[in-house]
């Protein structure tokens, strides 16, 4: 049994010490990676959120959320009966649909290109 014990040890021991990264030619070898050697386009869109401009109105007086299909909130404001409620928000780039949420009623949008968001909540 403890004969079993060491040469299992050992085989573990050897298959260890011969684990080694091969490095061919065509791979970055790690100390050529840091940011003075990014090769970044021109055209590169830095941004990782893009500002709607909404636009709502209600014929009641509530509360307005505008969240994430997961719940996070873009923003909250006080919609006024008759009132157009106009203002900015900043969503995340990587975000397509958003949840508009007034008067325990939530309706679903589908973020266009254009960075509007009109929403009638008659």
């Amino acid at each position: 049994m403890m004969k079993k014990l060491i040469l299992i040890f050992a085989v573990f021991v050897v298959l260890l010490s011969s684990c080694k990264k091969n490095y061919t030619d065509n791979e970055i070898l790690p100390e050529n990676k840091n940011m003075t050697n990014l090769v970044v386009n021109d055209n590169f869109d830095w941004k990782t959120s893009t500002d709607f401009e909404v636009v709502m109105i209600s014929s009641t007086t509530g509360v307005l959320r505008i969240n994430s299909t997961n719940g996070i909130n873009y923003h909250k404001g006080l919609l006024t009966s008759g009132v157009e409620y106009n203002t900015k928000v900043n969503i995340p780039s990587y975000v397509n649909e958003i949840d508009i949420v007034f008067n325990g009623n939530t309706h679903r949008i589908i973020l266009e290109n254009n960075n509007t968001i009109e929403f009638n909540l008659n």
